[in-house]
């Protein structure tokens, strides 16, 4: 499952259904507030890739701990332009194998960066889950 955190308009997570049959927005399956401690932890337990432009989860201590100890492989879209949906789409369509083969291949929890030239950088990783 590739899963959208609401940082990311709905529509680009409505526009990947067509691409993968795999995809949930947040909104589809949790309140809208609902703390990112909560839904982190449902995508660990349930082996979700996370797509996120929400840079302060990986600042804010209680929500990096939340996503590294829950066993999360997160990928941060990074960019400071206001995109439009059709670009954050197509940002995503272009390094969704990438993200995929990634996922499939790095021992969780995991945090990448993901530029909007594409550039990926391992964030953090390697905390074992308790």
């Amino acid at each position: 499952m590739i899963f959208i955190d609401c940082s990311i308009p709905r529509g680009v997570a409505d526009w990947l259904k067509r691409d993968r049959s795999e995809v949930m927005w947040l909104g589809e399956r949790f309140e809208l507030d609902v703390r990112d401690q909560v839904w982190l932890r449902e995508a660990g337990e349930s082996s979700w890739l996370v797509i996120t432009h929400d840079k302060k989860i990986r600042r804010r201590p209680s929500e990096k701990r939340a996503l590294l100890e829950s066993g999360v492989g997160c990928f941060i879209l990074v960019y400071r332009d206001n995109l439009t949906k059709e670009e954050i789409y197509a940002l995503i369509v272009s390094v969704l194998d990438k993200m995929e083969d990634l996922f499939r291949d790095t021992p969780r929890p995991f945090i990448y960066t993901v530029s909007k030239n594409r550039e990926f950088k391992k964030y953090a990783s390697g905390l074992v889950r308790p």
